[in-house]
């Protein structure tokens, strides 16, 4: 595969993908019902049947507004934490280091988009003391994951920490929504659901141009294939009816894809081979213009 770009100049914005950091998850949850024979063959595997991934947060800006798509997640780990899943911050900066490489300050941050609550997306959007490090952006989550995030009962409680969000609420800073919601003009968040219950797209509008932020409905570029459901995820034949529906609009609309959690490609088309299975097209070069 040729150099993939991490930058793409729509006509009104610059779409940067940033690092948080680097982990691991078991290979089989993050392929679900997929064969290992089959998904060993599309990405490396560690001896402890762990498949390497990124969190790869993306910057939004325009002449006005910085907005951060999915903080990352942190620094807040434990040593057993961190050897179990492999978190790692060495081969790169973490989200605010990133952040500065682009041109802007964490305090310059004017919105921060969480698709939904799970560690690996929003660990990083408190320092490791627990102060909110974007103090002056607006933060939006879904209302459902908030919920789930604060409940020591939920079903999925491994996957949320309350301490991940609860200084948001206590400072003020976190607004909620259900079903579909405009954060800017051209600029939304929809719930979609199937991986977690309030699990949504962020979709960017511009100048007929749409990047989509997928976060975990399609996480790296191998689950761009139907079946490839992760294990992880709540409801599988619902996420299976939002990737059908989704992916299929974003393939026939020629839409660009940004992805969270690949740790080659994170810009890309979504297309059809031969056969007509969709496939990932990366954004090649250092950068590019749409």
């Amino acid at each position: 595969m040729s150099s993939a770009a991490r930058r793409l100049e729509l006509p009104r914005h610059e779409v940067v993908a940033l690092h948080d950091g680097d982990f691991a998850l078991d290979g089989g949850a993050m392929f679900g019902v997929v064969p290992r024979v089959v998904w060993e063959r599309l990405t490396p595997v560690n001896p402890d049947h762990t498949i390497p991934l990124a969190t790869n947060p993306f910057l939004f800006r325009d002449g006005g507004h910085r907005v951060l798509v999915e903080p990352g997640i942190g620094r807040r780990w434990s040593d057993k934490e961190r050897a179990m899943f492999h978190v790692d911050h060495s081969g790169g900066r973490d989200v605010v280091e990133s952040l500065a490489a682009a041109g802007v300050a964490a305090d310059e941050v004017t919105h921060v988009l969480m698709t939904h609550g799970h560690w690996d997306h929003v660990g990083a959007v408190c320092d490791e003391e627990g102060r909110p490090r974007f103090p002056k952006a607006e933060h939006w989550i879904p209302e459902v994951e908030l919920e789930a995030a604060l409940d020591p009962g939920h079903l999925r409680r491994a996957s949320y920490r309350r301490e991940d969000l609860q200084p948001l609420v206590d400072a003020g800073l976190l607004k909620t929504f259900r079903g579909e919601h405009e954060v800017l003009p051209g600029l939304r968040m929809v719930e979609v659901g199937g991986h977690s219950d309030g699990v949504s797209l962020v979709l960017l509008e511009d100048g007929g141009e749409t990047a989509c932020f997928w976060a975990d409905v399609v996480p790296t570029r191998n689950h761009v294939h139907l079946p490839f459901i992760m294990a992880y995820d709540q409801n599988a034949a619902k996420s299976f009816a939002v990737r059908r529906e989704w992916i299929t609009r974003a393939a026939d609309e020629g839409w660009w894809n940004l992805l969270y959690h690949d740790p080659v490609a994170p810009i890309g088309r979504f297309v059809r081979d031969a056969k007509g299975r969709f496939a990932f097209a990366p954004l090649e070069g250092a950068e590019a213009s749409a």
